[in-house]
């Protein structure tokens, strides 16, 4: 028959493509195609480019032999390099769940205020939760509200923070705006200072409950007074 070879005792079909595959078979290769994927990423500590694909699949065609699914090569490749994006962000989506499950923000019980400042004569820097930042624009300050000095220009009160625990890598990437992300599509606004060691949040005082709410619920441990 034309498209059709003698393999193994069993006749098949050489054309055969891909979406030809029963949908249960479908489903099994991109488990197969997703942990080889993964397995590259955890070995090599980066997701595998197109180059890659021989080493990504060997396990695959192995698995695809063993539950003797018929589907030349050829559509194999091409399948697993048109769904290459969709694995990359899957695991990435996996990295970052894990990430944040290990992350443990720290509610702070001080009430802060954000400043404009003539100078820094009255500040007491060595205070707790003070933090300036000095530009050829403006000089300003955010500190304890009891600790607000009298020669402000623009002053905001009602602030309060919490922090993520523990000291950052600064090789890791992404932290902050993953939590600023979720802040802001519960349509929380926030404004973060970033030290040496961590990262500090600030929202409203009104939204305060509601952040760290929002992002229990997202998968962060909070940290219990």
């Amino acid at each position: 028959m034309k498209n059709h070879e003698w393999v193994d005792g069993k006749l098949l079909q050489t054309n055969k493509k891909y979406s030809h595959l029963k949908q249960k078979q479908r489903d099994s290769i991109y488990q197969w195609m997703y942990a080889g994927y993964k397995a590259f990423y955890e070995q090599h500590g980066q997701a595998p480019r197109e180059k890659d694909a021989d080493e990504v699949l060997a396990s695959v065609f192995e698995k695809i032999e063993a539950a003797e699914i018929w589907i030349p090569a050829g559509e194999v490749y091409k399948h697993y390099r048109s769904i290459m994006p969709n694995l990359r962000k899957r695991l990435n989506k996996e990295n970052n769940s894990k990430a944040t499950a290990l992350i443990t923000i720290e509610p702070l019980s001080v009430a802060l205020s954000v400043c404009k400042v003539t100078n820094y004569n009255d500040v007491d820097l060595s205070r707790p939760f003070t933090f300036t930042a000095a530009t050829d624009q403006e000089l300003s300050l955010v500190c304890e509200t009891v600790h607000t000095p009298g020669n402000t220009t623009n002053r905001e009160d009602g602030w309060r923070a919490f922090r993520i625990v523990g000291m950052l890598d600064f090789s890791l990437i992404g932290i902050l705006s993953r939590i600023t992300k979720v802040l802001a599509s519960n349509q929380i606004g926030v404004f973060a200072i970033s030290t040496f060691n961590t990262d500090y949040i600030l929202t409203k005082e009104e939204n305060f409950e509601k952040a760290l709410a929002v992002l229990k619920s997202a998968g962060y441990q909070i940290m219990q007074g």
